[in-house]
């Protein structure tokens, strides 16, 4: 979603980071032994609408613990891949179910992190994936992977989340529906929204621009999602912008509206316009990292409001049925089409 593209001489190395990052982790709460993961696909209409009366229960004995993290993101998929490895072994150590990472996290993004997929090294964004996806299982993890999928070389990538399973399997794939002018320069839009049951609480996938559409949440609140992941890049700019509020507010806006939560990151590549947060569906902000540097937060899910908040919309929007989900050109390619399709 960033609007700038800066020369990579802005950037910081890994190095510089972890050394200002130093143990930059907020949120841990009481570290409990981990019980086993279980996940199913969702398998709810798009059309059906989830009532009010079935909301988290915060009060259940299960629990999925999130860890979100961020980054400066770069253009070398080994150094992201260094980055992910360590949050996932620090989200581990937390009691962290799912690691969450930010918006092309693993790939760079292109037209900001670099200028084009031309001569782009899939070789080695493959290999870091299936490291990364034999880490999850070595570690039981979940693991939302901010990445960019390859279809063919006449057709653009699509901008993606990979979901892979404790197991160390990608069970599903989102891309990102809604492109911005710069993404459709280097990207195919998405076309499908994904959903996914992880102990007994169900997510939705969604990136960065994708917060722009307010039908996006509507749909994910009809697939019956309370928790929304949502990776982002509002970073390798040049200083403050509108950016610098309008996540801020728009996500929080966007939980209120439909009664739900949301986990949302960022890359921390200067100059970035905000830092990972956890909004809820009172409007509220319930934790918040510093923008510009390294750091991690964790949450738990059932989740409550925050003290003293309430619900603001007992009658949530309903989607129209000619809605468009979608901004830029899908493929019809078979590899987008196959939500599971490795890397």
């Amino acid at each position: 979603m960033t609007l700038h593209f800066t020369p990579i001489a802005a950037a910081i190395t890994r190095r510089q980071a972890v050394k200002a990052a130093g143990k930059a982790i907020a949120g841990l709460a009481g570290i409990a032994a981990l019980p086993s993961l279980s996940g199913a696909a969702a398998e709810v209409s798009p059309m059906q609408t989830i009532p009010a009366s079935q909301a988290m229960n915060a009060n259940s004995t299960e629990k999925l613990r999130v860890a979100t993290c961020q980054f400066p993101v770069s253009a070398s998929s080994a150094e992201n891949a260094e980055f992910i490895r360590n949050f996932m072994r620090e989200a581990a150590g937390g009691g962290a179910h799912l690691l969450h990472t930010s918006e092309a996290s693993l790939s760079g993004y292109a037209g900001c992190d670099f200028p084009t997929f031309e001569n782009y090294d899939w070789g080695t964004l493959r290999k870091q994936t299936v490291e990364l996806q034999a880490l999850a299982k070595d570690l039981k993890m979940w693991l939302v992977l901010g990445s960019a999928h390859f279809l063919d070389v006449n057709t653009k990538p699509t901008n993606c989340l990979y979901l892979i399973s404790p197991e160390g399997a990608i069970v599903d794939r989102y891309d990102k529906s809604f492109c911005t002018d710069r993404d459709q320069l280097h990207y195919s839009a998405g076309n499908r929204l994904v959903t996914h049951d992880i102990r007994g609480v169900r997510i939705g996938l969604a990136i960065c621009y994708d917060i722009c559409w307010p039908q996006l949440y509507i749909a994910y609140r009809e697939r019956g999602a309370t928790v929304m992941i949502h990776s982002m890049h509002n970073a390798r700019d040049t200083g403050k912008n509108c950016l610098d509020t309008l996540n801020l507010r728009e996500v929080p806006a966007r939980c209120a509206d439909n009664r739900m939560w949301a986990v949302v990151n960022n890359s921390s590549q200067p100059y970035s316009h905000w830092g990972a947060f956890i909004a809820r569906p009172d409007a509220t902000i319930a934790k918040q990292l510093e923008s510009n540097r390294p750091g991690m937060l964790i949450h738990d899910f059932p989740d409550t409001l925050s003290e003293g908040g309430w619900y603001h919309n007992f009658k949530p929007m309903r989607m129209r049925d000619d809605e468009i989900m979608s901004w830029g050109t899908p493929s019809n390619h078979p590899r987008q089409r196959d939500g599971q399709s490795q890397a």
